[in-house]
């Protein structure tokens, strides 16, 4: 094994971190930006969410860092991707026994902050994907007995914890990322395919059961029509960004993040974007995510064997991939979901977890 370079800067891959560091910034602007009106209303302190951010952002650099300086090859043990397995199931049943926060079980409260296990839970999955289709040649690959059944029982425990705490849009994710690791694997397309079928009864019985699921579902169909109800947080959406035009009206000049488009810190802060830099500036955000896709899949490309290979493709799609399920939503092109636009929407542990994921893919890219 090549041994890995304790110097941090030298051969790191200076798109994918100069771009990681543009989104991070970037995400902190816009976060005081988005939040200051709020904050001061309710915390007497315009700062009180970009402080929050920015220590999450700062203890995700230490993820990074710490990673990069371990190397990915450290990962490659038993004991390290089932410890996280491990440690990630016990969070995911400890929130579910704790009283509930905004009516669902995905936090964990402690001192100054609140953590997400499911957002640990995505990378423990990518993870445990590619150190166990790793070992496997390509003939067990093929056979779903050897790889579908153990694969299953572990995503399938992941996500279904997750799916008690009604993280709904986690759960896609977290599929579709699995998908496209075990495509890359070799695995036939068909069998992800099956699963993904055998599971759209119980994301239907999901999406009807709840009311609030159904008053997504019929807003996404038709905002227009209970524009002050069912439909008000997709409408005021599309009015920032209509409101942007191509260059947008100006930082902190937004209008609807003045208690009229909801959650405009969080998983909203598109909207605000595009309402105060416009077509130009949301152009340029689009682009950055193009560019840690390329350098993703650059790196997994390149990777001198399976695991770091399918490691770098899970994390690629999977900030990727949320990245534009959350375009997707601010743009109406699907239904309202809680999901996080990775580095930029407020979020301690989303920061801190896609930071992680990233210190992975650079020490990935160190090795091609």
């Amino acid at each position: 094994m090549v041994p890995v370079s304790r110097n941090l800067v030298t051969f790191v891959d200076p798109w994918l971190f100069v771009t990681t560091i543009a989104l991070v910034m970037f995400g902190l602007v816009m976060v005081y930006s988005a939040s200051a009106t709020l904050a001061h209303e309710t915390y007497q302190t315009q700062f009180h969410f970009v402080l929050r951010q920015a220590l999450a952002a700062l203890l995700g650099a230490g993820l990074l860092l710490g990673s990069l300086w371990l190397g990915y090859a450290r990962l490659e043990r038993p004991w390290v991707v089932y410890g996280l397995l491990g440690v990630t199931v016990a969070l995911l049943v400890l929130v579910l026994l704790l009283p509930p926060v905004r009516g669902t079980h995905r936090f964990i409260r402690l001192p100054g902050l609140m953590f997400q296990p499911s957002e640990l839970a995505k990378l423990a999955m990518v993870l445990f994907l590619a150190y166990f289709l790793s070992r496997k040649d390509a003939p067990a690959r093929r056979d779903p007995r050897q790889v579908l059944l153990p694969v299953g029982l572990v995503v399938g425990l992941l996500m279904g914890l997750v799916f008690l705490g009604r993280d709904l849009g986690t759960i896609l994710m977290m599929g579709g990322t699995a998908a496209a690791v075990l495509v890359v694997a070799g695995v036939p397309l068909r069998y992800p395919a099956l699963a993904g079928l055998l599971c759209s009864p119980l994301l239907l019985y999901a999406l009807l059961k709840e009311p609030y699921r159904r008053a997504r579902l019929l807003a996404f169909l038709d905002p227009w029509k209970a524009p002050r109800e069912e439909g008000f947080q997709i409408v005021q959406s599309l009015m920032a960004v209509g409101s942007g035009g191509v260059s947008g009206v100006g930082f902190a000049q937004s209008r609807q993040k003045l208690f009229y488009l909801p959650e405009a810190h969080t998983d909203f802060i598109f909207s605000v974007i595009a309402e105060e830099v416009g077509l130009i500036g949301s152009l340029m955000v689009v682009g950055l995510f193009g560019i840690l896709a390329f350098r993703g899949l650059r790196a997994a490309f390149l990777a001198p064997d399976d695991f770091g290979k399918l490691l770098a493709t899970g994390i690629t799609v999977l900030l990727v991939g949320q990245a534009l399920f959350n375009l997707s939503v601010v743009l109406s092109l699907v239904p309202a979901k809680g999901i996080p636009l990775p580095f930029i929407s407020y979020g301690g542990s989303s920061m801190m977890m896609s930071l992680l994921a990233v210190g992975w893919l650079l020490s990935v890219s160190r090795r091609t």
